[in-house]
């Protein structure tokens, strides 16, 4: 009999265990899903992050109400993540896969494919390169798949998009509907124009205030590069009835070839310069493309077009 039962409680035992176990690995196959790469290659990522580290994309995370765990020093600069970087380690520039190592993150968003190279042995790891998405919608409704967040993303862009419809409104009296606007930049030897998704506000004007380039950017910067070096003699087949132009700051940055521009002759002949619609705009405000920086951005360009500063 003793043995009879001691057979019967071994089975139940093992059962038990076998029942555990198989709980354990479909619980543990709920906990994560494949999700496929802007590149086209799968990875196994948690279906609900809770420790996310970021190269790149805190603005988009804000956004959807995600605090990471850690973010490059040079995203933690963003003036307008100021309200969101408060407990966010700052993993160095670039970063370091040992500090990020020592957050134990369990899902990390990087933008270069070293990054992805070296923190992927870390901790699951998505790619998504700078410029993969062409706008704040599709960047943001993809950020949102990768941390499962879908639903704060598509509310998001609701109010971004009513935001969007009263800043067309405010804008109507001040710009004529066939005006031009462009982007600019100079550093100290060259001289640019930007596109619609290489930061400088280009989401602002061409997404949201839904306004126009001159046909030569948008031919061969919008359709392009998203942005195209320029000589002083071309100037006038890129300039915009409205231009806004930022000095770049970093590093060792005379800003020498837009002093140049703005001293010449060809400058002070265009329309913009003539009507006084060129605008000098702040490079750290300009400079970031992220949600939170574009919302911001709107108030900003709104009241230059408009003239309340």
């Amino acid at each position: 009999m003793k043995k009879m039962i001691l057979v019967a409680m071994t089975v139940v035992v093992g059962l038990v265990l076998a029942s555990c176990g198989s709980d354990q690995k479909a619980e543990g196959q709920s906990e994560m899903h494949t999700y496929t790469m802007p590149n086209g290659k799968k990875v196994e990522i948690p279906n609900n992050p809770k420790k996310i580290v970021v190269t790149e994309y805190m603005g988009s995370l804000a956004a959807l109400g995600v605090k990471p765990i850690g973010a490059k020093s040079f995203v933690l600069q963003n003036p307008y993540l100021e309200p969101y970087k408060k407990g966010v380690e700052d993993i160095g520039d670039p970063g370091s896969p040992e500090k990020v190592a020592e957050l134990q993150p369990d899902l990390i968003i990087v933008s270069q494919e070293d990054e992805y190279n070296q923190m992927k042995k870390i901790a699951p790891t998505v790619l998504i390169p700078y410029n993969t998405y062409k706008n704040v919608q599709d960047e943001l409704t993809a950020i949102g798949k990768v941390v499962g967040k879908e639903q704060e993303a598509k509310d998001w862009l609701a109010d971004f998009d009513k935001k969007a419809a009263k800043a067309r409104e405010e804008i109507k009296g001040s710009i004529a509907p066939d005006a031009t606007v462009g982007l600019y930049e100079g550093d100290d030897k060259n001289f640019y124009v930007f596109g619609d998704n290489w930061g400088r506000g280009g989401q602002v004007l061409y997404n949201a205030l839904q306004l126009k380039a001159p046909q030569k950017i948008q031919d061969q910067v919008i359709k392009g590069d998203g942005y195209k070096q320029l000589s002083l003699e071309v100037l006038p087949d890129f300039a915009a009835d409205y231009m806004f132009v930022t000095r770049f700051k970093h590093g060792d940055s005379r800003n020498g070839a837009l002093d140049e521009m703005e001293q010449s002759s060809i400058w002070k002949d265009l329309p913009a310069y003539k009507a006084k619609h060129i605008y000098t705009m702040d490079f750290d405000e300009m400079y970031n493309y992220d949600p939170i920086a574009i919302e911001g951005q709107m108030e900003i360009l709104v009241n230059k077009i408009t003239g309340k500063e």
